[in-house]
């Protein structure tokens, strides 16, 4: 018996013991039961002990676990089984996993909350509602739609912390309102279950289906739901969400992971931090990265431990974290390590929710050199903050794929895209619903790199929160020229992943200057380059921009720059690109220009 076979048993002995001392509970009748299973070979328990059925966590079964391993293991410090004593964890360079991982995949479509189905659903027979044999028959239907765009994993939410599951019901956290799941009752009625529904469907299309968790939604209500109700002390002082510096809801979140994958043969689990991003109080945050990056390594013994159960060679573990690893870093999530200690199978990086054209995949990319972790860059409908009537194109999700993949990365997930064809739902929603799955079939294109890089592409830096974000950082790189200031210049980033020295290659950039007078000048630049004054063209739009054709502008000169075709010496290189505008003028004046919303369009010949 090898050494983490040893601390195993050791481990789960500890916990059954602790169990036993609290069995008859304090006063009230709290009690908790051990009973999951027998130790060792396929009868191993996923977790130690099931969280109770009023959703409380006891503290002291954590408290007199740890004690008993703490003392086990300094009794059996020299014994010959365990040489040197026990081990803290195992060893993940030394232990080489095998995942489904290794199944080649380029388009992960992660389905939030009830999103992939609540469209088709709830107002088809709006005269009577559908009944369970046609329910099923749209549930299947959508999945088949999803094998012919070529999805190769779907991800469906099925639980958003703290509310409860979304079905049926689990118990650490008890069961999302019944209205999370309107047009699904015959269903339910009649017995059917709706993930193994999906997840048959998927499988009989050779397609990959993981279970999404909402890891801290801060939706409006969440104090009103069981678990926060029975647990006001595990609430976090600056938002209304639970705090993950309590040991209890670290077990509570394991304990649901465990018991779902009881339930359910899916491939896989998502963590979805993007749901709402903080974790704990802001102050905090930081310090408490560890505990976090012990959650995680808990989290992937029960992935582990559930596929050795049944007997796979393995379960895929996927994050979703922000496009930044600074907004990491702020959160308290260690995605580095995550990686290195082999805790994760793939990272999506990920704004809250909008398409980030300028983000910096190749640090994730380098975070995952010389591991199996593969990263798979967020694409969103939504264009930016403030702009609710358009949505991305297939040109602008090109773009951001063809930038994707010059960087590394492996393919590309789609997060809220029921917003291309949401007029089905509601008819305050953008996308039309002729669209679906019309724009679900783009992925057939996007999935290919090479075709990507044979089709126009059309790159937008728009301004995506001109407020802090559910982050808590903005992402806004507008230029702003102070008329104070003689001379006034300012830049910002352009990441574009072309080679304009090729001759089938024809690109044109536009930015929109509001604020601007008609007697002003400004001189472009571009990676320190001046633009020449004959390639550019401005033309003032003195009505501005209304709602319906993107975000609200006021009166702006559109400047547009025409690039020639295979330059020798492209003023846009690959990669970063710096544009710098400097207002041409000596004397200082009064208010600002602003330089908004930059786009390139590359257009490639036949």
């Amino acid at each position: 018996m090898g050494r983490r076979s040893v601390f195993t048993l050791v481990a789960l002995a500890a916990l059954w013991f602790a169990g036993i001392a609290h069995a008859e509970g304090p006063a009230g009748g709290w009690r908790a039961d051990f009973d999951d299973g027998t130790l060792g070979g396929a009868e191993e328990p996923l977790l130690a002990g099931k969280v109770p059925a009023d959703n409380k966590v006891h503290p002291d079964i954590l408290r007199d676990a740890k004690n008993v391993v703490k003392e086990v293991r300094e009794t059996l410090g020299d014994h010959p089984m365990c040489p040197g004593g026990l081990p803290k964890a195992p060893d993940k360079k030394e232990e080489k996993r095998k995942t489904p991982a290794s199944k080649e995949c380029r388009i992960i479509v992660n389905w939030d909350e009830i999103n992939m189905w609540s469209s088709h659903v709830k107002n088809q027979r709006h005269d009577r509602g559908l009944d369970a044999k046609e329910t099923k028959a749209v549930l299947e239907e959508i999945v088949d739609e999803h094998a012919r765009a070529k999805v190769d994993r779907i991800v469906h939410c099925v639980i958003s912390i703290p509310w409860g599951g979304i079905y049926p019901w689990y118990e650490p956290f008890g069961e999302c309102p019944r209205d999370w799941l309107s047009g699904l009752e015959r269903f339910h009625e009649a017995g059917h279950d709706l993930v193994q529904t999906l997840l048959d469907r998927s499988r009989q299309n050779g397609m990959q289906f993981l279970a999404g968790l909402r890891m801290n939604d801060r939706h409006g209500g969440v104090v009103e739901q069981p678990f926060p109700k029975a647990n006001p002390e595990l609430m976090a002082k600056d938002f209304g969400a639970v705090d993950y510096k309590h040991e209890e809801v670290r077990q509570a979140v394991l304990a649901f992971t465990a018991e779902f994958l009881e339930k359910y043969d899916v491939d896989g689990i998502e963590l979805d931090w993007m749901r709402w991003c903080k974790v704990f109080n802001n102050d905090e945050a930081v310090k408490n990265t560890p505990l976090l990056t012990d959650l995680m390594s808990h989290m992937r013994e029960v992935v582990d431990q559930a596929a050795r159960k049944r007997g796979r060679n393995g379960l895929l573990l996927g994050v979703r974290v922000p496009q930044t690893l600074d907004e990491c870093q702020s959160l308290g999530f260690d995605v580095a390590a995550w990686i290195k200690e082999g805790y994760v199978d793939y990272v999506v990086p990920s704004d809250f929710f909008y398409t980030d054209f300028n983000t910096k995949v190749d640090e994730y990319v380098a975070l995952a050199e010389g591991t199996d972790c593969k990263i798979y860059p967020a694409i969103h409908p939504i264009l930016c903050i403030g702009n609710k009537n358009r949505l991305m194109n297939l040109a602008n999700y090109r773009a951001a794929a063809h930038n994707f993949y010059a960087r590394g990365a492996a393919g590309v997930s789609p997060y809220n895209y029921q917003y291309s064809w949401d007029k089905r739902r509601s008819a305050g929603y953008p996308g039309s619903g002729l669209m679906w799955p019309a724009a679900l079939g783009y992925m057939r294109e996007l999935r290919d790199p090479e075709r990507v890089s044979r089709r126009d592409r059309h790159y937008l830096f728009y301004a995506l929160w001109s407020r802090p974000s559910q982050t808590g950082f903005r992402h806004d790189e507008r230029i702003v020229l102070d008329r104070a200031k003689p001379g006034a210049k300012g830049a910002t980033r352009l990441r574009l992943c072309e080679d304009l020295s090729d001759p089938n290659l024809r690109a044109a950039l536009q930015f929109k200057a509001t604020g601007m007078r008609e007697d002003e000048t400004l001189e472009i630049a571009l990676n320190g380059r001046p633009v020449p004054g004959k390639s550019v063209t401005r033309v003032i739009h003195a009505d501005g921009q209304t709602k319906y054709e993107g975000r609200k502008l006021p009166a702006f000169f559109l400047h547009i720059v025409d690039f020639p075709r295979g330059a020798a010496d492209p003023l846009i290189v690959s990669g970063d690109n710096t544009l710098t505008v400097h207002l041409k003028s000596d004397a200082p004046g009064e208010g600002t220009i602003t330089i908004d919303e930059p786009e390139v369009y590359i257009h490639v010949s036949p």
